[in-house]
């Protein structure tokens, strides 16, 4: 189910604000297990093959946290373990048939790929996996409480693109009786950010991919000049269309009475490289600064290490865009 359908916009949501908003006043519980339900739903609408991996994934997270909560020795060690968990089933998913395809290509073999349905989101969902663990693991969260965990993890408008929140800040505030009434001025926000996001979606992204896509069907006609422009275009489509779904996201969360932080800060105005990274994902850098860089060293370790833990988050960060060697390159 795409924010930007009919049946989000005009079913889903309207029955969801008003179901999220009537039942916080029954109690805080009423209110956390509708999120999980509409999520799953939400889900379920998208494919029940990938419920069913999240599913597994949650149950195996869920039992680690207890564990690694509860533990008074090896925390670290059930840590790694988990983490190690999360990363392989998104390798799995993700990367199988390119590492498949890559080792045909190098051996010169041929070994079968596998027709794997890749579940929406699950690049987010395992990064917010690993921010739940590593987050008991630090106790940021003292005591696992398996009502809060889903709903942190199920929470629909992050799921697909973000933006990545830490499990603290979104559990305080979902904890907070003081959001659980109607603020009509959230609810006034709310909307025009999810409008803006729309607006960027529908009418900006939508019509720079038309361009995109005939200059990618038609480079033996195309001029250098027809290019020079296509290129340009697909700049502004994954631009507009990235940022008009975490505007959306951003939105749904602000009428709920619920801050994501912002993902976008108009990064095409950025005078440097290094400016340009501070204003694109910026969830995104967050985590990997916070849980790659900062655990390989940072910059405490000479200029040397600097460089090359900087290179490994940035070609992480490549990889991780898609399953591709010109994404490494990129990276």
């Amino acid at each position: 189910m795409q924010f930007n359908s009919y049946l989000f916009i005009m079913l889903f949501f309207p029955i969801f604000i008003v179901g999220y908003f009537f039942l916080n006043k029954i109690s805080l519980l009423m209110g956390k297990l509708f999120i999980i339900a509409a999520s799953l739903l939400f889900y379920i609408y998208g494919g029940k093959s990938a419920t069913i991996i999240f599913g597994i994934s949650i149950a195996v997270n869920l039992l680690f946290s207890i564990i690694i909560e509860k533990a008074r020795k090896h925390k670290k060690l059930f840590t790694i373990i988990i983490v190690t968990i999360n990363i392989l089933l998104l390798l799995y998913y993700k990367y199988f048939n390119f590492a498949v395809i890559t080792i045909d290509g190098i051996f010169d073999k041929s070994f079968s790929t596998r027709e794997l349905i890749l579940p929406i989101g699950i690049s987010f969902f395992t990064f917010q996996q690993i921010m739940y663990v590593i987050s008991v693991y630090k106790k940021e969260i003292e005591q696992v409480n398996i009502i809060d965990y889903l709903s942190y993890i199920l929470y629909f408008p992050k799921l697909i693109m973000g933006p990545l929140i830490e499990a603290t800040d979104f559990i305080k505030q979902l904890n907070d009786e003081s959001k659980k009434s109607v603020r009509w001025d959230n609810i006034a926000s709310g909307l025009k950010i999810f409008s803006y996001g729309l607006f960027k979606k529908m009418v900006l992204a939508d019509t720079f991919s038309r361009a995109v896509s005939w200059g990618f069907s038609s480079i033996d006609i195309a001029t250098s000049g027809d290019m020079f422009l296509v290129m340009l275009f697909y700049t502004f489509e994954i631009y507009f269309d990235f940022s008009g779904y975490t505007d959306m996201a951003v939105g749904i969360s602000n009428m709920l009475n619920i801050s994501f932080p912002m993902n976008f800060n108009s990064p095409y105005k950025a005078l440097s490289i290094k400016d340009f990274w501070k204003r694109w994902h910026m969830s995104l850098t967050n985590f990997l600064t916070k849980y790659v860089y900062f655990s390989l060293g940072g910059n405490k370790k000479g200029n040397m290490r600097t460089y090359i833990n900087i290179m490994i988050v940035f070609l992480i960060s490549g990889f991780w865009h898609g399953a591709n060697w010109t994404f490494v390159l990129w990276g």
